[in-house]
This record gives C-alpha cells, sequence and structure tokens, in this order.
C-alpha cells in the first residue's frame, strides 16, 4: 500500500468516526431535551429540571459539527474514491443517532410513579393519561424506531458500506468468471 493510498484510508476512517460522534452528539441533545418535557408529562407539572442530560443550546453546536464532518466525509471518500464517492454518510449517521437516542434514552429520568402524575403537595395524584403512557414507553420505542430506520440503512441503501462491498465483490467475481470463459 503507497503512503497516499494509507493516508487517504486514515482519512476516511476519520471521517467515518467524525460523522458518527456528531450525530451521538445530537442525538444525545435532542434526547436530554425531550426528557424534560417526559418528566413535566409523567411527574408533574412543576418537574422541570434541565440539569442532567445536554442542556438545549447543545442542539445547535451538535447540528454545526455533523455539518461540518459531512463535509470532511465526502471530502475524504472523493479522495479514496480517486474523484468518486465511494458511499455516503448516511449510514453512519444514523447509527451514530442510534448510539445517540440508546444513551439518551438510557439516561432519562424514570417516573416518580408509574400509573399516577403526583402532584406538588403531598398525597395528590392523578392517573396517566395516553401521553403519559406514550412518554413512558418512549424509553423503549424511540430507539426501536431509530433501529429499525438504521437497519434498513445498513442492509438496503446504495450509501450503506457494506452493500457497496458487497456488490464490489460480486463484480469481481463475474468479472473473473467472464475472463474464464473469454479464454
Amino acid at each position: 500500500m503507497t503512503s497516499r493510498k494509507f493516508v487517504d484510508v486514515v482519512l476516511a476512517l476519520l471521517a467515518h468516526f467524525a460523522v458518527g460522534i456528531s450525530w451521538v452528539a445530537v442525538a444525545a441533545s435532542v434526547m436530554g431535551s425531550l426528557d424534560v418535557l417526559r418528566r413535566m408529562v409523567m411527574n408533574s407539572e412543576f418537574a422541570w429540571d434541565t440539569g442532567r442530560l445536554p442542556q438545549p443550546w447543545a442542539i445547535p453546536l451538535a447540528l454545526v459539527a455533523a455539518w461540518v464532518s459531512h463535509r470532511f466525509f465526502l471530502w475524504s471518500m472523493r479522495r479514496a474514491g480517486s474523484g468518486k464517492l465511494a458511499w455516503g454518510a448516511r449510514t453512519i449517521a444514523w447509527s451514530g443517532a442510534l448510539l445517540g437516542v440508546l444513551l439518551g434514552a438510557y439516561l432519562w429520568t424514570p417516573a416518580l410513579l408509574v400509573g399516577a402524575q403526583v402532584g406538588p403537595e403531598a398525597g395528590q395524584s392523578r392517573p396517566w393519561g395516553p401521553l403519559a403512557w406514550a412518554a413512558h414507553h418512549a424509553r423503549l420505542a424511540l430507539p426501536a424506531a431509530i433501529g429499525l430506520v438504521t437497519a434498513g440503512y445498513l442492509l438496503l441503501s446504495r450509501h450503506s458500506p457494506i452493500v457497496v462491498i458487497v456488490k464490489t465483490l460480486l463484480r469481481r467475481i463475474r468479472g473473473r468468471r467472464g475472463a474464464a470463459v473469454a479464454r
């Protein structure tokens, strides 16, 4: 492997890492903001507490980091592909978002009392409505939904590294068979 090819591979790997980490930051920040609303719906209107997960101001910073990492990714993949984009960053971005959603859901605050919205005074509560139950089950539903989209991108998308590599291998096998038949 030439030194230029080695540098191209290292840059492409760094770009993959940058895209993934930036989307982990975006998803974790969004999940932190959702946790504030989720606690208010499940516990009470007095459950406003923003001190646990990334603050809402982290979302724009993470989105800027994602934009910069995507530009770096496009540049490095064109460089590695000799001017042609080898594959896109969507699968890597969705994988990072999945990790961020999993992290955010894991760090979400549990309900004070499952099934009852506890009031500010001792002993007062009322049963949860459909929105509170949806907020309670979002801890599993959001990662599952993002996981399905990520799996679809990973297995079926033309932007998936797995699909690109399998197609390249199949083309090489067909090319060898064609060369053997021509002999």
